[in-house]
Protein backbone atom coordinates (compact mmCIF):
# COMPACT_ATOMS: atom_id res chain seq x y z
CA UNK A 1 0.00 0.00 0.00
CA UNK A 2 1.64 3.42 -1.10
CA UNK A 3 -1.37 5.84 0.05
CA UNK A 4 -4.15 5.82 2.65
CA UNK A 5 -7.56 7.78 2.36
CA UNK A 6 -8.14 9.75 5.50
CA UNK A 7 -11.30 10.90 6.40
CA UNK A 8 -9.59 13.73 8.80
CA UNK A 9 -10.26 17.14 9.25
CA UNK A 10 -8.23 19.80 10.44
CA UNK A 11 -10.91 20.49 13.51
CA UNK A 12 -9.91 17.15 14.70
CA UNK A 13 -8.26 16.43 17.75
CA UNK A 14 -4.15 16.85 17.11
CA UNK A 15 -4.97 17.39 13.42
CA UNK A 16 -4.46 21.18 12.99
CA UNK A 17 -1.00 21.05 11.19
CA UNK A 18 -1.46 17.97 9.07
CA UNK A 19 -1.00 18.60 4.81
CA UNK A 20 -3.51 17.27 2.84
CA UNK A 21 -0.53 14.77 1.40
CA UNK A 22 1.62 14.19 4.05
CA UNK A 23 3.98 10.76 5.12
CA UNK A 24 2.54 8.87 8.47
CA UNK A 25 5.20 9.28 11.33
CA UNK A 26 8.34 7.90 11.19
CA UNK A 27 7.68 5.63 13.99
CA UNK A 28 4.43 4.14 11.57
CA UNK A 29 4.70 2.41 8.09
CA UNK A 30 5.69 4.46 5.29
CA UNK A 31 2.62 5.22 3.90
CA UNK A 32 1.30 8.43 2.10
CA UNK A 33 -1.76 10.23 3.95
CA UNK A 34 -4.08 11.45 1.29
CA UNK A 35 -6.55 13.50 3.04
CA UNK A 36 -9.18 15.05 0.64
CA UNK A 37 -11.49 16.30 3.51
CA UNK A 38 -9.26 18.30 5.29
CA UNK A 39 -10.75 21.81 5.10
CA UNK A 40 -13.95 20.57 5.45
CA UNK A 41 -16.03 22.64 7.79
CA UNK A 42 -18.75 20.44 9.57
CA UNK A 43 -22.10 21.67 7.57
CA UNK A 44 -20.17 21.07 4.41
CA UNK A 45 -19.85 17.49 5.64
CA UNK A 46 -23.49 16.84 5.92
CA UNK A 47 -24.50 18.79 2.81
CA UNK A 48 -22.46 16.32 1.29
CA UNK A 49 -23.72 13.37 3.11
CA UNK A 50 -27.52 14.13 2.67
CA UNK A 51 -27.24 15.53 -1.02
CA UNK A 52 -25.47 12.49 -2.31
CA UNK A 53 -27.64 10.02 0.40
CA UNK A 54 -24.17 8.57 1.68
CA UNK A 55 -24.80 5.64 4.18
CA UNK A 56 -23.76 7.03 8.04
CA UNK A 57 -23.81 5.75 11.22
CA UNK A 58 -27.39 5.73 12.78
CA UNK A 59 -25.90 7.32 16.11
CA UNK A 60 -25.53 10.72 14.48
CA UNK A 61 -29.56 10.60 13.67
CA UNK A 62 -29.40 10.46 17.81
CA UNK A 63 -27.87 13.53 18.84
CA UNK A 64 -24.35 11.97 18.26
CA UNK A 65 -21.85 14.43 16.58
CA UNK A 66 -18.89 12.91 17.63
CA UNK A 67 -17.90 9.49 17.86
CA UNK A 68 -15.29 7.82 20.00
CA UNK A 69 -15.22 4.27 21.72
CA UNK A 70 -18.22 3.77 23.51
CA UNK A 71 -16.83 5.08 26.96
CA UNK A 72 -16.56 8.74 25.86
CA UNK A 73 -19.09 9.33 22.98
CA UNK A 74 -22.43 10.70 24.16
CA UNK A 75 -25.35 12.90 22.98
CA UNK A 76 -24.61 16.24 22.27
CA UNK A 77 -26.84 18.35 24.67
CA UNK A 78 -26.52 21.24 22.16
CA UNK A 79 -29.00 18.54 19.77
CA UNK A 80 -31.33 18.62 23.35
CA UNK A 81 -35.48 19.39 22.39
CA UNK A 82 -38.47 18.52 24.51
CA UNK A 83 -40.51 16.38 22.86
CA UNK A 84 -43.97 17.14 23.69
CA UNK A 85 -45.89 14.05 21.98
CA UNK A 86 -43.55 11.80 24.00
CA UNK A 87 -42.92 13.62 27.47
CA UNK A 88 -39.67 13.30 27.69
CA UNK A 89 -36.17 15.19 25.75
CA UNK A 90 -34.69 13.81 23.19
CA UNK A 91 -32.25 14.71 20.38
CA UNK A 92 -31.93 16.27 17.31
CA UNK A 93 -29.79 14.48 14.19
CA UNK A 94 -26.33 15.76 13.95
CA UNK A 95 -26.97 17.81 10.94
CA UNK A 96 -29.15 20.24 12.72
CA UNK A 97 -26.53 21.38 14.86
CA UNK A 98 -25.59 24.75 14.02
CA UNK A 99 -22.91 26.05 16.22
CA UNK A 100 -19.84 23.63 14.97
CA UNK A 101 -17.95 24.81 16.97
CA UNK A 102 -19.85 22.50 19.67
CA UNK A 103 -18.94 19.60 17.67
CA UNK A 104 -17.10 17.95 20.16
CA UNK A 105 -19.82 18.46 22.85
CA UNK A 106 -20.57 14.91 22.04
CA UNK A 107 -17.71 13.20 24.05
CA UNK A 108 -17.10 12.96 27.58
CA UNK A 109 -13.92 14.53 28.98
CA UNK A 110 -11.71 11.47 30.72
Amino acid sequence: MKACLMGTRRTDPFSENLQSFQMTDSDWPQVMRVSPLLDWHYSEIWDYLLHLKVPYCSLYDMGYTSLGSRNNSISNSALTVDDPLKGCKTYLPAYKLLNASLERNGRKVT
